[in-house]
């Protein structure tokens, strides 16, 4: 006899073998130990995925998923407010959480805030297209959202998916938020994120959440909208089966010429009029390996930024860039 836990989320879980595109960005994961796991980007090793422990089974936890307690990894309650965890302890967290990583064991340097895990240890995927078909049939109120901003950016069901608890089964009518993501080539994408500044040029339609304005985030009619970008065409994922080699760190300054990839994640932005440790230098790509910086920067902002001058080395790259992994060391320059 299976418990309420066991029944929902079993409608929800797909199997490994049904990414078609294999281990990709905002997917969420169940261990067999029950932990949910979160991935970013794509770079990921072979049989293995690089993410984050983000729900784990705690008596002392303040999540309730359908019956049993859950911690967060990344998020906690103090004096009645909800705050994010830092990176850096959440990442001790990874470790206490799955004692059997070695936090010894050296990381890509892109991944420097999340950790490997083993595929085989994963009882299944919350494939996001699925995920978002089941939060319909099972919750009024998402199907009538999506149906509805699928009317208005003119998507079909097929381009659109869920992830965060949604993509679980865990929704609370009316004032809950959902995860939504697009899937799109650049093009199609690019003109989901036009709608979005339409949308987001009526004040009250913006989201202002933990001290910050999250530019594609959206009110649609009173429910809040994260979005999530993801490629449609594989052969538009730039960082993907590549190599990036740190050189040095340095500090610097430079203006966005080009956003494709500003929403994806990572976010890669061309940098003009660079300015490394006082020198002027030729322009070069920033990546950014955060994902809280989803569509943060657009073509013309003006960025400072404390990275590391690294090598990427693949199919496609074979050029040095910079590189910063954490929303700290980065912001538009005044």
């Amino acid at each position: 006899m299976t418990d309420l836990f066991s029944d929902i989320v079993s409608k929800f879980l797909s199997p490994l073998s049904g990414l078609e595109m294999g281990v990709i960005d905002a997917l969420y994961f169940l261990r067999d130990d029950d932990v949910f796991v979160f991935t970013e980007g794509y770079l990921h090793p072979p049989g293995q995925l690089m993410g984050k422990a983000m729900l784990y089974p705690s008596p002392e936890g303040e999540v309730d998923i359908f019956g049993r307690r859950y911690a967060s990894s990344y998020k906690r309650v103090v004096e009645g407010k909800t705050e994010l965890i830092p990176h850096e302890e959440q990442l001790k967290l990874q470790f206490k959480i799955t004692p059997s990583l070695d936090p010894a064991r050296p990381r890509p340097v892109h991944e420097e805030y999340h950790v490997r895990f083993p595929l085989d240890r994963f009882r299944g995927v919350f494939e996001h297209r699925h995920s978002l078909r089941r939060a319909m049939e099972m919750h009024p109120g998402i199907r009538k959202a999506i149906e509805e901003i699928g009317r208005d950016f003119d998507l079909p069901l097929s381009r659109l998916g869920c992830t965060g608890s949604a993509c679980y089964g865990k929704f609370e009518e009316p004032e809950e938020d959902i995860d939504l993501v697009f899937y799109g080539s650049l093009e199609e994408n690019r003109r989901v994120l036009d709608r979005i500044r339409e949308i987001t040029r009526i004040p009250e339609n913006r989201v202002v959440e933990f001290g910050k304005l999250w530019p594609i985030r959206f009110f649609w009619k009173k429910m809040m909208i994260c979005s999530f970008f993801n490629y449609r065409l594989a052969e538009e994922i730039p960082l993907r089966d590549v190599r990036i080699t740190p050189l040095a760190e340095v500090s610097g300054e430079g203006t966005v010429v080009d956003d494709t990839h500003s929403i994806y994640m990572p976010s890669i932005l061309g940098l003009e009029d660079l300015n490394l440790e006082g020198e002027s230098r030729p322009g070069m790509e920033l990546i950014i390996y955060d994902g809280s910086l989803r569509g943060e920067y657009y073509r013309g902002d003006r960025l400072w930024f404390r990275a590391r001058r690294v090598r990427v080395e693949g199919a496609a790259w074979d050029r040095e860039a910079l590189l910063v992994t954490l929303s700290d060391n980065i912001g538009k320059a005044r």
